[in-house]
């Protein structure tokens, strides 16, 4: 009797079967085109902020490296060394990357990209609430209302959010499937689309998307108890699935965290990046809080807090939670993660922030995709039932249309957070080309330029990857934490810029380019050495240190009686290796002005030596007397256990994918099946 009730309240649409299946998918991707067609075509048209400053620098350096032959695993261009390779926002290993990378990366790449991406989200959507609702125009509302929506809008900037965002619904998808019919086929393919996540570079996104698997999978228990065994199991392997394909990111990655700025944070109380209560009135009128109008008084960060989805969406999403029984996972997916975004005066970013991992995610404000796609599903299962109800003809397409033209209007055309309204070159390009001219050209060789943490001036925040110039600052969330110490000792004592190898620098109170006449050469053998113990000693020894006098260096190590005359010169190199030439009277210290990193080695007539911190954040190695050359080169520790796991993975879900059955599944109570 209750379903029958039920079905009374939310007459469903009867299917368009004489329409041809492709024909929704061409739709969207038609609305797709459109949507970012002058991002794509206009010449006075640009990306921006982190898109230009650090994802297009990234993307073009790895690019440009892969179609030489090569796999940048370290570049020397920034924080004087780095291991790039290691670094999620990347995107290296995120298959929609490939056509791009493959091409050739120029800053138009970015927005094909981003309407990519979009277009997949919309197409991931629109399976996904097919599962929903009967109507086809329902579903293709629902689609276009979560893949062109503000949380899109606003992120355009953040490629690697933009992109593990797009890959949610596939998520809840391949769930969907496997929970209503071929489990171990669907097991997989999530698995897939869970790991394309991770690899997107935004791990923070790719985890909400989860935790948004998870609450979408638990509209499945409620009522239905019996069900939690099946379900456990899908989730699980999907989850370890994911891991598993996206190993050759994740460990390198991990290595990278583990030696990063954020290895000690905890944003467990932190109130960055929350949801304020009047953001929320974006979702009704776009420029509540004048991000449009450019008199901006919202939170901090204009582009976390725009929600606008079309002015339709709210009371198709109150006619779908009042009507239909896709209430509880839409719910599900609103409810809780609204309430962990509110931070930790709500109480339940707390708690959560207690798992493993969790409290060094900052700004939860993040996770809005999964509040959006929640108002998605209520809308198209809203207008469903409306469709359902008003059997007037075309009025779903009418629906879409306006729907579509609203969020064109309010969320491409006039909104400067999707794109900005000047020419890449203006903004960016004539900035780079000053510093292509003016430093880069002039830099003398195995030297590098210091300027300060945020550098505009010269094009891109990451412009020496384009200029190729060795500098001693970047633009990474994950800048290695013992050079950021050094860096900010460095601003209290300037004899550090000496020993960082910097031969001119960018003097921040006249606006000039200064030489520096101490700098002291890429290798050399320190004047005197002095033992310290910790990395807390080494730090200390910062405030007061003279590279040309003293280096200090780090236990344990083999004995040194260093050599004040020794020499050394460099003979070979590249961004990933050194080959030294050195001559020393006794076992000695050799300094590579170099940022130390695990994965480095040392070596001298085919045998290791140990590779050692020198001056907290640099490092060296202690040589035998006599004349040698010595090869100092970095090779990845964790990407060729990634990549093997990868690979094992990519080809084992593959073939549960093409080969699984795994039944005839348990259809959900919120599916079509029984609407």
């Amino acid at each position: 009797m209750k379903k029958r009730k039920e079905s009374r309240e939310a007459p469903a649409a009867a299917p368009s079967r004489e329409v041809p299946v492709w024909v929704a998918p061409a739709l969207i991707a038609l609305c797709a085109i459109l949507f970012y067609w002058a991002p794509m075509t206009s010449p006075s048209a640009s990306i921006q902020w982190d898109a230009a400053d650090m994802h297009y620098p990234l993307q073009k350096y790895f690019s440009d490296r892969l179609l030489s032959g090569k796999l940048p695993f370290w570049t020397p261009y920034l924080f004087s060394g780095y291991p790039i390779l290691a670094n999620p926002e990347v995107g290296a290993w995120y298959p929609p990357h490939w056509p791009f990378f493959l091409t050739g990366i120029v800053p138009r790449s970015i927005q094909f990209d981003l309407a990519l991406n979009a277009f997949l989200a919309c197409l991931g959507a629109y399976f996904l609430i097919s599962r929903h609702v009967a109507s086809r125009a329902a579903a293709v509302l629902g689609a276009l209302a979560y893949g062109l929506s503000g949380f899109f809008a606003g992120h355009s900037s953040h490629v690697g959010l933009f992109s593990a965002a797009a890959g949610f619904p596939w998520l809840l998808l391949a769930y969907r499937r496997a929970a209503d019919a071929a489990a171990l086929r669907y097991t997989a393919l999530g698995g897939m689309a869970g790991g394309a996540m991770i690899l997107a570079g935004y791990t923070q996104t790719a985890v909400y998307g989860f935790l948004g698997l998870g609450l979408y999978a638990l509209a499945d228990l409620w009522g239905h108890g019996r069900r939690w065994l099946r379900t456990a199991a899908i989730l699980g392997g999907m989850l370890a699935g994911a891991l598993a394909c996206a190993a050759i990111q994740i460990l390198p990655g991990l290595e990278l965290v583990g030696h990063s700025i954020r290895a000690a944070s905890n944003y467990s109380t932190s109130t960055e990046g929350t949801l304020h209560a009047r953001a929320l009135m974006t979702l009704l009128a776009p420029d509540w809080l004048g991000a449009i109008s450019g008199n901006y008084k919202g939170p901090s960060d204009i582009t976390q807090h725009y929600f606008y989805a079309g002015l339709l969406l709210l009371p198709l999403a109150a006619l779908g939670a009042a009507k239909t029984r896709a209430r509880l996972p839409g719910l599900l997916l609103i409810v809780p993660s609204a309430w962990y975004m509110v931070g930790p005066a709500g109480g339940f970013y707390r708690l959560v922030a207690l798992a493993p991992g969790l409290n060094k995610f900052r700004a939860p404000i993040q996770g809005w995709f999964v509040v959006a796609f929640g108002l998605a599903l209520l809308a198209a299962a809203g207008g469903n039932w409306l469709f359902g109800r008003w059997r007037i003809p075309y009025l779903g397409i009418l629906v879409t249309a306006v729907l579509f033209a609203d969020v064109w209007y309010w969320n491409s055309f006039n909104n400067p957070l999707a794109y900005a309204r000047a020419s890449f070159e203006e903004l960016y390009g004539a900035h780079e080309e000053i510093g292509r001219q003016q430093v880069a050209a002039s830099q003398p060789p195995l030297t590098r330029f210091d300027g300060p943490r945020l550098l505009a001036a010269l094009g891109p925040q990451d412009h020496p990857l384009d200029l190729k110039l060795e500098a001693t600052y970047g633009y990474f969330a994950l800048e290695p934490a013992v050079y950021r110490e050094y860096t900010e000792a460095m601003e209290r004592n300037s004899k550090l810029r000496d020993g960082l190898n910097a031969s001119r620098f960018l003097n921040v109170t006249t606006g000039s380019l200064d030489a520096n006449p101490s700098v002291l050469p890429r290798a050399f053998f320190p004047k005197t050495v002095a033992d310290v113990g910790s990395p807390a000693e080494s730090r200390q020894a910062l405030e007061t240190l003279d590279p040309r006098a003293q280096s200090v260096v780090l236990l344990p190590h083999s004995a040194i009686r260093q050599d004040p005359a020794a020499t050394a010169s460099v003979v070979s190199y590249d961004e990933q290796s050194y080959r030294i030439r050195y001559h020393a009277a006794s076992p000695s210290l050799l300094k590579l002005s170099v940022a130390w990193y695990p994965g480095w080695r040392a070596t001298l007539n085919g045998g290791d030596l140990p590779v050692v911190r020198v001056d907290h954040a640099l490092m060296g190695a202690v040589v035998p007397a006599g004349d040698g050359e010595v090869e100092f080169r970095f090779r990845s520790n964790y990407f060729a256990t990634g990549l093997a796991i990868t690979l094992v993975a990519a080809l084992g879900l593959g073939l549960l994918a093409w080969r699984g059955r795994g039944g005839p599944g348990m259809p959900g109570p919120y599916t079509i099946a029984t609407l």
